[in-house]
């Protein structure tokens, strides 16, 4: 990882927040935007997208940032789409902000990003929470209300086909998790696993060890 000095970074986040580009400073931020692969438009400005963003923020946490300034750099839009881009990254087939309005005679339903990957589709709840915002006490019954959230999927699972592209027909495992960047490591309350966002990629990669310890439900699609 090329060394990019904490200000800096922290500069970028700051600037770029409102409309994912910044104006040249100068030229003093010029080599740390192009080791972030950021792009230089002919106007002058640089366009950084919400994954270079996401980048900077866990650069300047590895370099001593407090995790509660870089969390009030970024959107829940940068959020949702580090999380789905790890998810497309272990080859799950996403959808984010997964909104079903409610009616009188159904109540709604809110998943920040599904993912789907042969029969099992995790449902996730992305909390852009720092670690002084006193929402520690939060997090448990955040884990709870996104495991009902989860096992109403099943029910609007043909509004989901639509928004993925068609489902196959089958047997599904619905998975709640919580990701946040409250927690140094993965913990469980009630089958719900909070994952911090540090961790993500390989609690994926090893998700088939937490397989028992998950509160999945089962889901039938289709005929």
């Amino acid at each position: 990882m090329s060394e990019i000095a904490l200000d800096d970074l922290m500069t970028i986040l700051r600037e770029s927040k409102e409309d994912n580009c910044l104006k040249e400073i100068e030229g003093r931020l010029d080599k740390a935007l192009e080791i972030l692969g950021a792009q230089k438009q002919e106007s002058g400005f640089w366009e950084i997208n919400r994954s270079m963003r996401i980048n900077v923020a866990l650069r300047a946490v590895s370099r001593g940032a407090e995790i509660e300034d870089v969390v009030n750099f970024l959107t829940w839009k940068d959020f949702e789409c580090f999380v789905a881009n790890i998810l497309i990254e272990n080859h799950y087939k996403c959808v984010e902000s997964f909104r079903k309005r409610g009616t009188p005679e159904a109540r709604g339903l809110e998943i920040d990003v599904i993912g789907i990957k042969g029969n099992s589709i995790v449902a996730v709840d992305t909390k852009m929470w720092g670690v002084r915002t006193g929402k520690s006490s939060a997090l448990k019954p955040a884990a709870e209300k996104q495991k009902e959230r989860t096992k109403r999927l099943c029910i609007i699972m043909p509004r989901l086909s639509e928004r993925m592209g068609t489902i196959p027909n089958g047997t599904y495992s619905l998975k709640p998790i919580l990701i946040t960047w409250m927690v140094e490591e993965v913990v469980f309350h009630g089958g719900v696993p909070i994952v911090p966002v540090f961790k993500l990629n390989s609690f994926l990669q090893d998700i088939a060890i937490y397989e028992d310890m998950i509160a999945a439900s089962k889901c039938v699609f289709g005929d």
